[in-house]
Order: C-alpha cells, then structure tokens, then sequence
C-alpha cells in the first residue's frame, strides 16, 4: 500500500522537475498526394495533426480534372501562417492536390445526341461516331450528370452531325464543348466465328451477327444466316468477314472419277447400275454419268453421297436396262 501511495508523490516531484512528460505534441506529416471533394484545400488535407486549424482554408481547389502542385516554399508559409510546426526535409518535397471527379464518357454524350436527332436519323439501325472521343467533360465524383445538348446540325446527306455540349451535376455546370462526328446507316450481317476450311460444311453455331456500316459495302454479301448454313467455302475465310456469295458453295458430295449407283425408281420398277461421274456434282445437281458397262452417258441427279437418281418416265432409259439385264 506504502508503494502505491507513493508514487503520486514521485510523480509530482519528477514533474516539478522537468524529467517527466506527461504528453507530446504529434509532429505534423505532410500529405505528398491529396484528393479534395471540395472546391477549397485546407490546411488539414495536407497535414496530419493540424490541430485547430485543420478546417482553414489555404487555396482554392484545382478545376475539376485538375491538379495542383504545391511546393515546399509554398507549403512552409502556409504551414507557419497558421503556427504549424513543420518543416519539408529537403527543398524537393512538394505535395500534389486533385479534385474528385469524372468524366462525362462519350458513349452518353452519344446517347443523348441520337435521342436529340429521333427521328431525323435513318430508318433502322444506325451508328453515331464521335471525331474525339475525349471530351474533357467533368463533374464531381459519385454524381450523375444532365448532359444538355444545344445548337445540333445534322446533314442527312452526308451524315454529318455537330452541337455543344454541356454537363451539370448538383451546382457545377461544364463548359460547353463542341462536338462533331457523322452518322452512319449499319446492316447486321452473318458472319464465321471461326476459319472453316473449303469442304467442311458451315453449321448455326459457327455464325454470329455483326453491325456493318453500309457505306463500307460495295459489292453483294451474304445478308442471312440460312444463305451460309449447310455451304462450304470456296476459300478460306477470315473470322468476322463478310462474306460474298460466290465465295460460298453447296458441298460436293460426289467428284469427277467417283464410281456412283444409278438408281432408277418408280411404282413398279426399280433398276440399280454402277456409273463413274464425269464431273463433280453437290446435293440435288444434275450431272453425267458413264455407265461402266456400257459406256452409254446418262444425265442423272445427285441424291446422295455416291447416289444418283434417274427421272422417272416411261420407257427406262434403254442404257440402265440393258446394263441391269447384262
């Protein structure tokens, strides 16, 4: 108990003389990057422990998009101004300040420039493509801006668009910026989602859709998916290329030199006779055939893989029967 009482009393006389702190002053730090919110920086942005006047305003804000530097001459002024102790370790130190904002992005301005044209645009789908896509509109951080659009020309001859621009959130309203671009008429087209080789049929899934400005097609291309499926390309085709129809083709399902059945059917007879194709023929083709047994050429259908088809109508061609019957 003695030695707890006692210690009030050694504190007190260490206290009395000097050896004893009972608190040290925090020794303020300098902020070297800084993000205000607001449109002034205070002394408390860019020191910690700025005790009372951590509140004082000492420079007006950058500009939105902006920002600041303040260097070490300018920071002890304002430091000593305001009886903070400190002191930059060498005369390089600088600290630099920038406003919280955004950008106004190019794709609203867009937006509300076609919402502005309605229906002074092309009938159906169109693209509007700005000249610059930095706009350097901006506004405070986390708002949403009102993009305001006034003085709009439009050529539809040429597609050429022009207007001011202007963006408010809250109290701030951008300066106004001009903005020009050119509207294009866009035609969804089919197109390979990956390199098909010739011979290899096209199916659904290796087609998708793109926007194509119409401007950029000068000759025929194919405009639907059903014109590709079930063809075959001629060459090879690049992915996301349009494609013209005469690089395209029904599948060769039976080639020159193959050996083929001849078939001919009808309600009461049906002949079968081994041919060689003279030529290469695609599914439903009419192509000629050499009958290997008596060299007679027909002209017969492709019907399938290695299968011709005669046309059914009476007599039978006298070359099946005789080939049948030998």
């Amino acid at each position: 108990m003695t030695r707890i009482a006692a210690l009030p009393t050694l504190a007190a006389s260490l206290l009395a003389a000097g050896l004893l702190v009972t608190g040290v002053a925090a020794q303020p730090a300098l902020h070297t990057n800084v993000v205000v919110t607001g449109p002034s920086i205070r002394l408390g942005d860019l020191f910690s422990d700025a005790g009372p006047h951590a509140a004082v305003e000492v420079a007006p804000a950058p500009v939105l998009g902006g920002k600041t530097i303040l260097d070490a001459a300018w920071l002890v002024a304002r430091a000593h101004e305001q009886n903070l102790d400190w002191q930059p370790k060498s005369r390089y130190v600088q600290a630099t300040v920038e406003r919280a904002s955004q950008t106004v992005s190019s794709e609203a301005v867009v937006a509300e420039l076609k919402r502005e044209l309605g229906n002074r645009l092309p009938g159906g789908n169109s693209e509007l493509t700005l000249d610059t896509s930095d706009l350097r509109l901006f506004v405070p951080a986390g708002t949403t801006p009102t993009i305001m659009i006034d003085a709009l020309g439009y050529d539809a001859r040429s597609g050429r668009v022009s207007a001011y621009v202007t963006a408010s959130a809250g109290d701030v309203t951008t300066d106004r910026v001009r903005v020009t671009g050119r509207v294009r008429r866009m035609l969804d087209m089919p197109v390979l989602t990956r390199l098909i080789a010739p011979g290899e049929t096209i199916a659904a899934s290796d087609i998708e859709t793109i926007a194509v400005p119409a401007d950029r097609l000068t000759q025929s291309f194919v405009v639907a998916d059903a014109e590709l499926i079930g063809k075959t390309p001629k060459r090879s085709i690049r992915p996301g290329e349009p494609v013209r129809p005469s690089d395209i083709q029904t599948p060769i399902v039976i080639h020159k030199g193959d050996l083929v059945t001849v078939v001919l059917k009808s309600a009461a007879l049906l002949l079968t006779a081994q041919a060689k194709a003279l030529e290469d023929g695609t599914q439903g083709q009419a192509i000629r055939v050499s009958n290997t047994r008596s060299a007679k050429t027909l002209d017969a259908t492709v019907s399938g893989p290695g299968t011709v088809t005669l046309s059914v109508g009476p007599p039978a061609p006298a070359a099946l029967v005789a080939a049948h019957q030998e």
